[in-house]
């Protein structure tokens, strides 16, 4: 295998954060995706579905299959499996008369539902290998991955999660080529008769259908994923994603699992190649992380199961996520003294009913908390808002352009032109890069002169539901274009730091109504728009005064921590913080806007109705970070 460069080793922690972030997976993203967007964007209603028959549906075929070769495991007589069209919800799971609450409504036993994991494939490959001398060059090549460390992920679980995660991935890519070939007549000559691969495909089978993955033998299923980022274009990355933190992630997530494919393509080909072509190849790798993000997943915390890595078992991924009213919820039963099984990856999945469900009503799921722009990453949809929900956006640390003189008389011709001496372009890496370390290295401070001066937190301490993401002082990039004062000279696009933040958003338009919660994430950013406009006001200082010192930390976290004589500080950084979202805000209206009339045009000419899901998803992320702006642009002005 090839040495991981640092593009794909970050892919690997960002996995890593996808499984941290959430203890379960949403199902069936092939549906999903498209039932999210066309029937639960924000403020909407849930629509009145009626269940579809199908029986010879992939999921209909996993499910009787599933409980018919598995006897310890069980169904409740009161709900049966849905298979609706996807802009009616999609397959899922309903109640066909009440149930009360704290009832057992799935319990399924893992050692005979066919779950896949990484660790028992792999195994079951070596000692297969090892009887009968066969070789595999994809499952070879895994094996090294899985069992190799990463040099630069020594003692670090996140990068290992998330290394375990792309071996699972490549495994599903794998089998689901090898179930392909073995089904397709005009390619069975190519498969390999009583290897590991084809015999744990074909045990799978059931399961591999009801993903589904690509290849795939129904040409009406060409795209099972079409608003997750890893199928979008490049220019709808650009045009409908612009200006929102979700644009970062999807090329984060775009590269990484292409330079995991360079990787990987040699032992790929050599395996499956010339029966499938390199696209098949490709899309079927893209299709197996697509799946894995959006459905694998490990115990109750979310951790790793013994290193087995994170799973993928059938049923249970048919209930659907409801981050704000859940009605079941899961975990991993064993008998009393058995608590080891759980370790193991054994025992039981129980699914229990957290209130009294009615007739009619969807069995669904709270699969954690997770931020619009990071939980359409991995599943392709964004949850409707009924009520209220945590839900994230950015405030720019630094303003694009700052005036180092703007008090002093200058020619616009000069400012505009990019040519004033005065003017820093701050979305210039060499720029920003060494304020952004000053900041955090102040702001980290700044919480340690408060501790020792005997100090508290200024953030509302009775608030304690936030989720834990939160907690912490986070810096992102966003991607944007460059300021029109320096556009001529670098025309390339720029990374802008940004402070990531968070607080309740509802359907409401009472600006009062979790005021305590905007409060509070005013309060936490403060010291670190304190520190950013101590160094904005050096940097004018020394401008000022002709001096070229660096701008010194110390002053930093002394106002950071509110304790520089003299000076209030508040003052100023509240002027970044509401400049800042006002920036965003506007950037993101005005993206929005472009890329409405740019989807206007293309669809006028093409009438692409996968591209109009992906618009959709485009505005939901949109809605969400302009939420979550107006209402801590409110809380300033108050």
């Amino acid at each position: 295998m090839k040495k991981q460069t640092a593009a794909s080793i970050a892919l690997l922690t960002s996995l890593a954060l996808c499984a941290a972030f959430t203890p379960s997976h949403h199902s069936l993203p092939a549906v999903r995706s498209q039932d999210k967007l066309s029937a639960t964007s924000f403020g909407s209603n849930t629509q009145e579905t009626t269940p579809t028959s199908s029986h010879d549906h992939p999921h209909t075929t996993c499910w009787i299959s599933t409980l018919s070769t598995s006897p310890n495991s069980h169904i409740h007589p009161n709900v049966e499996l849905v298979i609706r069209s996807p802009s009616e919800g999609g397959t899922g799971i309903i109640a066909t008369q009440d149930i009360p609450a704290d009832t057992t409504v799935m319990s399924l036993r893992l050692e005979e539902v066919n779950m896949i994991d990484a660790s028992s494939i792999l195994t079951g490959y070596t000692n297969s290998n090892k009887k009968q001398g066969g070789q595999d060059a994809v499952l070879d090549m895994l094996c090294e991955m899985w069992n190799k460390d990463l040099a630069s992920s020594k003692n670090n679980q996140d990068l290992g999660e998330g290394k375990r995660l792309a071996v699972l991935a490549g495994i599903i890519a794998h089998l689901q080529i090898v179930r392909y070939k073995d089904l397709t007549s005009w390619v069975a000559t190519n498969v390999k008769e009583g290897s590991y691969a084809l015999e744990a495909s074909r045990r799978l089978g059931v399961f591999l259908d009801a993903m589904p993955l690509m290849p795939s033998q129904s040409q009406s299923n060409a795209n099972p994923f079409p608003t997750h980022f890893l199928f979008w274009t490049e220019d709808e990355i650009k045009v409908l994603l612009a200006g929102t933190i979700a644009q970062t992630k999807a090329r984060e997530i775009r590269a990484g699992v292409g330079l995991i494919l360079r990787d990987w393509s040699a032992s790929f080909l050599q395996e499956h190649s010339p029966s499938i072509s390199q696209k098949e190849i490709l899309n079927a790798v893209f299709s197996s992380f697509a799946s894995v993000l959006s459905r694998s997943f490990g115990d109750a915390a979310g951790r790793d199961l013994d290193g087995k890595g994170r799973m993928l078992v059938p049923l249970v991924d048919m209930l659907n996520h409801d981050s704000e009213t859940p009605n079941v919820s899961w975990r991993w039963h064993v008998g009393e003294g058995d608590e080891d099984m759980i370790e193991e990856g054994k025992g039981d999945i129980a699914v229990t009913t957290l209130r009294d469900v009615k007739k009619g009503e969807e069995l669904t799921k709270c699969y954690g908390w997770r931020p619009a722009w990071d939980i359409a990453s991995s599943y392709g949809f964004v949850s409707r808002l009924v009520k209220e929900r945590w839900e994230c956006s950015a405030i720019p640390l630094f303003p694009t352009v700052l005036d180092l003189a703007p008090n002093d008389i200058s020619s616009p011709t000069r400012k505009s032109s990019g040519h004033d001496d005065s003017v820093i372009d701050l979305t210039m890496e060499t720029n920003y890069g060494p304020l952004v370390k000053a900041v955090g290295a102040a702001t980290d401070a700044a919480t340690r002169i408060k501790l020792k001066l005997g100090g508290t937190n200024n953030a509302t301490s009775a608030i304690d539901d936030i989720p834990h993401q939160l907690e912490q002082i986070e810096v992102l990039s966003l991607f944007r274009p460059p300021p029109s004062q320096t556009a001529e000279e670098f025309p390339f696009q720029r990374r802008q730091p940004v402070i990531v933040v968070g607080t309740k958003i509802d359907t409401t338009t009472d600006n009062s109504q979790n005021a305590a919660y905007h409060k509070r994430v005013i309060q936490s950013v403060l010291p670190t728009f304190r520190a950013a406009a101590s160094a904005i006001a050096q940097l004018r200082h020394n401008y000022q005064n002709n001096i070229s010192t660096p701008i010194e930390a110390s002053q930093m976290a002394k106002a950071a921590a509110s304790i520089d004589p003299g000076i209030d500080w508040d003052g100023p950084a509240l002027e970044l913080i509401r400049s800042g979202i006002e920036e965003r805000i506007r950037t993101i209206m005005d993206n929005g806007k472009e890329a409405e009339a740019w989807l206007e045009r293309v669809t006028s000419q093409e009438g692409l109705k996968d591209l109009q899901l992906r618009a959709g998803l485009a505005r939901d992320v949109r809605e969400a970070e302009l939420r979550v702006l107006e209402k801590l642009k409110d809380e300033i002005a108050r």
